[in-house]
């Protein structure tokens, strides 16, 4: 036990966590049928992060009064009872067909000639067969479903995630003796270990009560309409939906999204325990992330799938010429906005310095220090500016962990990762020398350039073979 003023490293933190997940064996522990640490698990490893300081996280400034509080309540009544009103109108997955192909899809869409294109499952639905028949399930996240879309065949998951949230909200939880003194040791440990007081009686009870709702209906759901596969983007936070349908014997499967390295506990279980939940292949984007962290799969069930939609924009900028241009890649909070400015004003009208900002810097107003970067002459991307196109005419990029970063790499932008909390995720891609540490302006070299050949095994290019012994496997 250490004490008050110990100073966590994220090394040291994850190794601690780990030890106690473990020791307490947490993935065996199954409450009202639900094995609870499958979901939490990421969710408290992040909050205890946050809380020791080894986490930023992108905050916005909210104060609700009595008055907006009701008000807020309202509208969310309003939400649910006006989705229960769509359950039969044409958007509802009710109108999936049966023995379809279904795909949890993202919600975050990219404006492109004129559609809003989901990156990771329209490039893979075209992949495809004609014959292979694609249904969308997505959820609305404040976006309210952006339309004209790429795919067609796309329905809003909220009309039925809704009823699942009715049922969550109705449901009792009650511990019997065992399982309260087990999660009471567990609270206790994280008390004694971090010195934070965190109610996991709470949060176990809250994970249950989700969990149930969503197994229940997602289970009836998917008995109804007898999906072949069921394909997610995100499979955080969707446990109890890959649950019910490993339950009725349907293949579920993985679609990489992000980035997963040591230390992002959605995907890595170095420490030995199970996740139950967890979808029955993941079809990464190459051979390189396999190696970056241990997922709770077997490796015959990760597949190097590839990355389709990378490939189509290296070819839509093939033409674009290198410009002397830097561009940050932001991550929702403040520190790379900071360092930006910082570069704005030692590079002075040397080169370009170009802040791309995160899409929860766009959510409400303008954030104030984006007035800071424009008086250091740092250019800010606009919020339908294409990533991809500005990788393309830059020489060098800096950030911390972005996925975006390693995508870089692919359009020759030598990459600085600053040395920060979350930085140690990409520690790989800096031992392979395809990224280097920096910590202030001085230590970015602009003569440095990027390894090409080095790069091959992160994203693959999806090829005819790979498609075919892919939909073998599926057969």
């Amino acid at each position: 036990m250490k004490n008050k003023d110990y100073q966590w490293t994220f090394e040291k933190f994850l190794e601690r966590f780990e030890a106690i997940e473990k020791d307490l064996k947490l993935d065996e522990s199954i409450i009202k049928g639900v094995p609870w640490w499958d979901k939490l698990r990421n969710e408290l490893f992040i909050e205890l992060l946050i809380k020791l300081g080894l986490k930023k996280t992108f905050e916005k400034n909210e104060t609700l009064n009595f008055w907006k509080f009701c008000q807020k309540k309202i509208l969310n009544i309003i939400y649910v009872l006006k989705n229960l009103i769509k359950l039969f109108l044409p958007k509802s997955p009710f109108w999936i067909k049966k023995n379809s192909n279904l795909i949890l899809g993202h919600p975050r869409r990219k404006f492109e000639k004129g559609v809003y294109v989901d990156i990771y499952t329209d490039p893979f639905i075209e992949l495809f067969p004609k014959t292979f028949n694609f249904s969308v399930i997505e959820r609305d996240e404040g976006n309210n479903h952006l339309s004209p879309t790429k795919t067609k065949s796309i329905y809003h998951g909220e009309i039925i995630y809704n009823i699942a949230n009715i049922i969550s909200k109705i449901r009792r939880i009650k511990f019997n003796k065992s399982e309260f003194q087990k999660i009471s040791q567990f609270e206790k440990i994280l008390y004694d270990e971090f010195f934070f007081q965190v109610d996991i009686k709470k949060k176990v009870k809250q994970t249950i009560k989700n969990w149930l709702g969503y197994y229940q209906i997602m289970r009836l759901f998917f008995k109804f309409k007898k999906p072949k596969i069921l394909f997610v983007v995100v499979s955080h936070s969707q446990e109890a939906i890959i649950s019910a349908a490993k339950s009725l014997g349907i293949t579920t499967v993985e679609l990489q999204h992000g980035s997963p390295s040591r230390g992002k506990l959605n995907y890595d279980y170095t420490s030995g325990i199970k996740k139950n939940s967890f979808p029955e292949f993941f079809l990464s984007f190459g051979d390189y992330w396999s190696s970056n962290c241990k997922f709770p799969l077997n490796k015959n069930k990760i597949i190097s799938f590839g990355y389709p939609y990378l490939y189509s924009k290296l070819n839509s900028y093939s033409n674009i010429m290198k410009e002397d241009r830097i561009i940050i890649v932001s991550q929702g909070t403040e520190i790379l906005a900071k360092f930006a400015k910082d570069l704005g004003k030692y590079f002075s009208k040397q080169i370009i310095v170009e802040y791309k900002p995160h899409p929860k810097e766009f959510y409400e107003n303008e954030p104030s220090y984006f007035t800071e970067l424009r008086d250091a002459g740092v250019v800010i991307s606009d919020k339908k500016a294409d990533l991809y196109e500005i990788f393309a005419k830059s020489r060098w990029q800096v950030g911390i962990y972005s996925t975006a970063l390693f995508e870089g790499l692919y359009f020759g932008t030598a990459c600085f990762i600053l040395n920060t909390v979350g930085s140690e995720r990409v520690k790989n891609l800096i031992e392979l020398d395809l990224a280097r540490l920096i910590s202030k302006p001085n230590d970015i070299d602009l003569n440095w350039k990027v390894n090409l050949k080095e790069t091959n095994k992160i994203f693959l290019k999806p090829s005819k073979k790979n498609l075919e012994s892919f939909i073998s496997l599926m057969k």
